[in-house]
């Protein structure tokens, strides 16, 4: 009986085994990360309506819910500025913004604006931002590296700038979107976490 039993268990055994799916013997390929490390490392302050180093804060203007009446309509437009500076900042490096998009939780990928994250906030309303170089709006969700002596990333719209003097000049406008209707009253606060690159 027992030893019936083992045999029982070892045809099972062998029989899942025909049935197990196989495995490649052969490699299909390698996956090769490449970086880099830069010692440079500049003050980030913010310039216009932005205040702050490192943790900035743009101040936007109060619009009445009159001036955003349907989707697709933006008001409030607020100049602003990333200032590089400091003995780190290494001149004839180029810099640009990169979004931590998965720390940033206020993404919409759908308008590459800012979700408001006010509790009981305005609604049906975004923050955008937009280069006023070419006034563009800026592709928050899409990231692409700077190439040295850009003055735009083509890819997201980001400006670039490089670093002469040991400083550099980021400029932006911020502005409310309206999305899927007319805004309606109430705070709106949202951010986004960025790191800066250079090359």
């Amino acid at each position: 009986m027992k030893k019936t039993l083992i045999s029982t268990a070892m045809a099972a055994v062998l029989g899942f085994a025909m049935f197990a799916p196989k495995v490649a013997s052969a490699a299909d390929g390698t996956i090769t990360f490449n970086g880099q490390i830069t010692d440079t490392t500049c003050v980030v302050t913010g310039g216009g309506m932005a205040t702050g180093t490192g943790n900035i804060t743009v101040t936007l203007p109060t619009v009445s819910t009159s001036a955003l009446p349907k989707n697709g309509v933006t008001a409030g437009d607020t100049p602003f500025s990333l200032i590089l500076s400091g003995a780190n900042c290494t001149d004839g490096k180029t810099a640009a913004l990169w979004v931590e998009t998965t720390a940033t939780p206020a993404l919409d990928t759908n308008t590459d604006a800012l979700r408001n994250q006010a509790s009981g906030g305005a609604g049906n309303v975004e923050v955008r931002l937009y280069n006023p170089a070419n006034s563009q709006p800026i592709k928050l969700s899409v990231n692409d590296y700077v190439v040295n002596g850009q003055s735009v990333i083509a890819a997201n719209n980001q400006p670039a700038a490089t670093i002469a003097g040991n400083t550099a000049t980021l400029n932006y406008i911020a502005q409310y979107l309206a999305v899927g209707g007319a805004a309606t009253a109430g705070a709106v606060t949202t951010y986004l976490t960025y790191s800066m690159q250079y090359n």
